[in-house]
């Protein structure tokens, strides 16, 4: 019996922590994304990293002006605050054409090389895993399921563990972009 204990409390250990990120999940659409997507812009002060389809499909939040506007205004009211967009289509965005000219060292947006790969998570991820949104959709479908994933009151390993994945691919798929 007392074998098992040592496990269960390292256990305990590694995932108490979890019981403080809060996950909401559904399915959105073009309105919901950019309400969602300007949240969390709200909320980030270093980082926030996006990985979408990025195509110009009709009602993408990269054309939408309230999105566009926040953007705007979180960058000019935050100077620490750096955008990287990973898209896998190069489109002609709006936000992606005004944020480059207003904001070109603190927004930068690069595109995957190939084709989307299946399966593809979409992800906008603010301040190293602090707040999360993954989403996963066939390519130009108008309702996505998502994952709205709170990790504010969790620990920083409690944050890797639970983005890190996703913050680390998208480094790696960044780098690897073209511009």
């Amino acid at each position: 019996m007392s074998c098992a204990i040592a496990p269960a409390i390292w256990l305990w250990w590694r995932h108490w922590d979890s019981l403080n990120v809060n996950v909401q999940g559904g399915v959105n659409d073009d309105d919901t994304a950019a309400t969602t997507f300007t949240d969390i812009l709200g909320k980030a002060q270093e980082t926030l990293i996006v990985h979408d389809d990025g195509n110009k499909a009709h009602g993408t939040v990269y054309d939408n002006r309230m999105v566009i506007d926040a953007v705007r205004r979180q960058l000019a009211d935050n100077e620490s605050l750096h955008i990287r967009c990973l898209f896998n289509d190069r489109e002609d965005l709006d936000l992606v054409r005004q944020m480059r000219s207003e904001f070109p060292g603190r927004f930068k947006v690069r595109y995957r090389i190939g084709t989307r790969p299946l399966g593809d998570i979409h992800y906008k991820i603010a301040d190293h895993g602090t707040i999360g949104h993954l989403s996963s959709h066939e390519h130009g479908q108008l309702e996505r399921k998502f994952k709205l994933l709170d990790c504010s009151e969790a620990k920083r390993r409690t944050r890797k563990r639970v983005l890190g994945k996703y913050i680390d691919q998208f480094d790696v798929d960044f780098a690897g972009a073209a511009e």
